[in-house]
Parts: structure tokens; sequence; C-alpha cells
């Protein structure tokens, strides 16, 4: 009768087993196979090749080059996540009082896509070096989407805002609560002002995975 060993319950024969090499070796085989790193094309091949996951695989993927892991919510969601961080030296403006996602005279796609962490909450940080034409206010604030989904919206309450026409670095930060574990993000940009031109350079946005 085949025996597990204690720890991982990996099959191994007996004294009393049949001498058959080639089904020990099949049964250690496919017992050792789901515990290894797995490594596949892409999410596709994955999910048709492993059609019934177990919370703790790992699979590494070619596209996007990540390692993933099957969680007990019974998600695949990325192994490791780092910070990840946009930024530009790019100056615009903006004369709009409603927040718009675009600038005039910067060209940059100012957007930032990540995947969301396994706990699904990250610290989004925006920020940017800006000044006004006139004694309004300019906000500097990000809507956050998954696909075409608008998950937070520019805010007031989420900017970062400076007064004046004297130039001033300001950011905020704030979570990002709700994400689901392993699903694509695009942060963006959003600027607004109450009055005259606000002019913006040095614009960054940094998410920070929370763990």
């Amino acid at each position: 009768m085949v025996a597990l060993t204690p720890l991982g319950n990996l099959p191994y024969p007996q004294p009393a087993d049949n001498a058959d090499i080639p089904v020990h070796l099949q049964s250690l085989a496919e017992a050792v196979d789901g515990r290894t790193v797995l490594r596949f094309a892409d999410a596709a091949a994955r999910d048709a090749k492993v059609t019934d996951p177990i919370p703790g695989m790992v699979a590494w993927l070619n596209n996007p080059g990540r390692h993933y892991y099957f969680t007990a919510a019974k998600q695949w969601a990325p192994l490791s996540l780092g910070p990840a961080h946009w930024s530009s030296t790019l100056s615009g403006t903006t004369t709009s009082t409603a927040y718009v996602e675009t600038l005039t005279g910067a060209t940059d796609p100012f957007a930032l896509t990540f995947i969301a962490p396994p706990y699904g909450a990250a610290v989004l940080t925006i920020g940017a070096r800006f000044n006004n034409s006139a004694a309004g206010l300019a906000y500097f604030s990000a809507s956050v989407k998954q696909g075409t989904r608008v998950v937070t919206a520019a805010a007031d309450s989420r900017a970062a805002v400076v007064g004046g026409t004297n130039q001033v670095t300001a950011s905020i930060q704030f979570p990002l609560t709700g994400l689901t574990a392993g699903a694509a993000y695009t942060v963006t940009g959003a600027f607004r002002t109450t009055a005259g031109t606000a002019t913006f350079t040095n614009r960054y946005l940094t998410i920070t995975p929370m763990i």
C-alpha cells in the first residue's frame, strides 16, 4: 500500500507493493507536478491547462513576465508587487473649471497601469509643481478605472491644491480599496482651475501595494 510523506503528501511505495517502477514514478511525478512553478505563455494558456487550480499553486506567465499564485479567494494574483511609477517633466495648462484628463501643451499620455495586489488595496500618490495665473485655485487629482468602469473619480477631496501665481510643489496620498486582486487598473491624472490658467509640470503618479 502506497504511503504518503508527512508534509507534502507525496506518494512512495512500501516493501509489500508490486515492484512496478514506472507506475510508482508516475504517481510521484503527478503529485509533484502541481507543486512546482508551472510555466505558460500567458493567462489563457494557463487557464486552458490548469482547469481546477488549488490555493498555493504558482505559475509563471511569459506574458506579462510575472509569477502568479492561486489565492484562497480562488483567484490568480501576482506573487510579488512593487510600486508602479509614472512621471513627466512636460509642462501643460488648463483653463477648465471641471476636471479634464488632458493638458494643453503636454502631449504625453498621463496614465499609469497597475495590477491590483492580492489584498485588493493600494496607496495612490500624485504630485506636481504647479501654479495659477490668477488668484484662483489649481487642483490636481486622478481617476482610477478598471477597463472603462470608473472605480474612483477625480475629486477635490482627493486632490493636491495650489493657490496663487507662485509655483509650488504639492502632493497627496489616498488609499484605493476594494480592488479585484490580479486585475488591471489605470490611473489617469485630472486637472482643473477655479479661475485663470493653471500650469502643471513635473507631474507624477505612484501606486504602492498594501500587503
